[in-house]
């Protein structure tokens, strides 16, 4: 122990100045690009079908990030430990939690209500499938709407319904909507008899809103979980402040560039068991089912 500490030597000055110049100037970028014009409305639905956890990320959430590091590089001048903390603070919202599944039980709630509509449709007027299927899709829930839109298009244009719902089933890529949407090609295709339809669509409509409460009452008992590793998140990273600044020289044999080195080691270890609690915020959806083109 003796001999780590004679090792250990403050890192240069020069140094520490050349890397907060760095953050700082990351924090500038972050900021003018914060400043440029949002994406079309498009081009966000068009990318939220993969979102991740630095996607949508805002230039002010990035330059607070940097503005962390920066500190907290002055404070301890430990490369590894400001960088880690800098990531922190700008993923701070989304570490334990992933939009993904959010926008997953957003997208089985429009699967149900759009069921739901086209049920209550077919329930109570004389229209047919197709005609009940242009009427529902003319008012989506928003989380679906998109698919809709473009499958009451493509009906307008003059896309046989067999082919626009096949393309809907791919755009939704969910079981419950695979299973509608083969059933209603049965009835179109005149395959199935049309007083099928209605106890089919029934079923998977109380199929799919029983999934939402599922996921909801999931969701709720994460939320306890999410909070409770926030807390013991921000309570080591206080234990780890109070040994640095008031531990003397415990801490110290970290200071050296074999010590970051050494630092990295505990540190990726922590960080790696905070993503793989976070893997566990995702649905795993079940086998969709084929279905062959007609």
């Amino acid at each position: 122990m003796g001999a780590v500490v004679l090792f250990a030597v403050a890192m240069p000055p020069v140094a520490v100045a050349m890397l907060v110049c760095l953050l700082l100037g990351l924090a500038g970028v972050a900021f003018a690009a914060s400043a440029r014009p949002t994406r079309s409305q498009s081009a966000s639905a068009a990318s939220a079908s993969t979102p991740g956890m630095l996607s949508g990320l805002g230039g002010a959430r990035v330059a607070a990030g940097a503005a962390v590091a920066v500190l907290v590089l002055l404070a301890t001048r430990w490369l590894a430990l400001a960088v880690l903390a800098g990531g922190m603070a700008t993923l701070w919202g989304r570490l334990l939690h992933d939009r993904r599944a959010d926008e997953e039980r957003r997208r089985v709630e429009g699967i149900a209500k759009w069921l739901e509509d086209l049920r209550d449709t077919l329930r109570g007027s004389a229209m047919g499938a197709e005609e009940a299927l242009e009427h529902v899709a003319a008012r989506p829930p928003v989380a679906i709407a998109a698919p809709l839109h473009t499958f009451l298009l493509r009906r307008r244009q003059g896309f046989r319904t067999e082919d626009a719902l096949a393309d809907l089933g791919e755009a939704l890529a969910h079981p419950t909507a695979d299973a509608a949407i083969a059933a209603i090609r049965l009835v179109v295709s005149g395959t199935a008899g049309a007083g099928r339809l209605y106890p089919t669509v029934n079923a998977l409509a109380a199929a799919a809103r029983d999934e939402v409460s599922a996921r909801e009452r999931v969701d709720r008992t994460r939320a306890v979980y999410q909070t409770s590793m926030k807390r013991l998140v921000i309570i080591g990273g206080g234990l780890l402040a109070y040994l640095r600044f008031m531990g003397g020289d415990l801490l110290d044999p970290y200071s050296t560039p074999a010590g970051q080195v050494v630092l990295l080691f505990p540190l990726g270890m922590w960080l790696g068991c905070v993503l793989w609690l976070r893997s566990l915020c995702r649905y795993d959806l079940p086998r969709r089912a084929v279905q062959v083109s007609s």
